[in-house]
């Protein structure tokens, strides 16, 4: 698989809507983190858009995430928030851009439609990780904040997990 360049301080970080809509209020924190990361925040065109539950119609979705794609500067683009929509825009969308400026894709949820067809399609990784609506509203940063960070600017990940009473060393099927 193809990966993406990890970012350093000064790059562009893409905020785009392709599903459900969200609030500046919402949105705020992200931004604030992502700045305070040294990134430069862009913000997709119809970033808090709205139309019933989506944020603005399938065009301007496709539209909002397009340009981002397009945008050779841009070095990854977090997805705002899940829900339903993007399977609407798949098909519409232009990939090519991708191939030839690979970035880092971030979301979950919904935005698991962009990792399959990127993953099966473009041989690329990306990001299943947490989303700007779910950034702390206080401005602090939390366990899924900090591994996206690391995951962006290529820090050592480790995970440590807790067995409990129900746990029990397994073995892997040999193939």
């Amino acid at each position: 698989m193809i990966a993406p360049p990890y970012l350093q301080p000064g790059d562009k970080i893409a905020i785009a809507a392709t599903a459900r809509k969200i609030s500046w209020q919402e949105v705020q924190p992200a931004i604030n983190m992502l700045s305070k990361w040294g990134l430069d925040v862009c913000l997709a065109s119809n970033l808090v858009g709205n139309c019933h539950q989506f944020a603005g119609t399938d065009r301007q979705r496709t539209i909002g995430l397009q340009e981002c794609l397009d945008y050779p500067e841009i070095k990854a683009i977090i997805c705002a928030r899940g829900g339903y929509g993007t399977v609407r825009i798949i098909d519409t969308i232009d990939f090519t851009p991708l191939r030839k400026n690979p970035k880092w894709i971030i979301g979950y949820s919904d935005v698991t439609v962009l990792h399959s067809h990127i993953h099966t399609n473009l041989e690329m990784e990306t990001l299943h990780a947490t989303m700007p609506v779910n950034f702390p509203s206080d401005g602090s940063e939390n366990e899924s904040t900090e591994t996206l960070r690391k995951a962006l600017f290529g820090e050592k990940l480790s995970y440590s997990i807790k067995t409990g009473s129900l746990s029990r060393q397994g073995k892997l099927p040999a193939y």
